[in-house]
């Protein structure tokens, strides 16, 4: 399927295993089923006082239900950027605006995954962003389905929570963000 081509379900652009684009865009339940790459965006949102909101995975989603994980994750769709996904998931998902100006894009990293005996196979480049921001879990309005509730963790005892979905390489980047004097 080529970009000019009509879709149905939430059009992704799917790119190659170095992530340039492809020109194809596929719904994102075929480029699961396909383990097509395609790019997602991760949000990791950080106190003042050095807390980091996670997300419960709502247990509707088709995979990892009912796991801890970053605090805005989600697809780009087909033409968003990394950031403008950011930004948008990070609205849907926990009803939080975010200022672009505050958003600091911290690394790219590379996972793969084969899940639900299968069926879902994962190949993402993730676009990870710090937002380090005074939030307040009980002023968050969550997104029915996609996430059941969310908790501050300090960055200390963020490798010890248990039931957390494992992103290769990523807790080690945010806390490496996260050291002082790392800007």
């Amino acid at each position: 399927m080529t970009s000019g081509d009509v879709i149905s379900g939430e059009p992704i652009d799917i790119v190659d295993a170095d992530g340039a684009a492809t020109g194809v865009i596929k719904p994102k339940p075929d480029a699961h089923r396909d383990g097509d790459w395609h790019r997602a965006a991760h949000l990791w949102i950080v106190t003042p006082d050095r807390r980091v909101l996670l997300q419960r995975r709502s247990w509707k989603k088709e995979n990892r239900p009912g796991l801890w994980d970053v605090s805005v994750a989600g697809h780009l769709s087909a033409g968003e950027s990394a950031e403008e996904a950011a930004i948008r998931e990070a609205q849907e998902e926990i009803g939080w605006t975010v200022d672009p100006r505050a958003l600091r894009h911290i690394g790219t990293l590379k996972q793969q995954a084969v899940l639900n005996d299968g069926t879902y196979v994962d190949n993402e480049i993730h676009e990870v962003f710090l937002l380090e921001a005074d939030v307040d879990p009980r002023a968050l309005v969550l997104q029915d389905g996609e996430v059941d509730e969310v908790m501050l963790v300090p960055v200390g005892e963020l490798a010890l929570q248990p039931d957390l979905v494992p992103h290769e390489g990523e807790l080690e980047l945010l806390l490496e963000q996260l050291q002082p004097g790392t800007e």
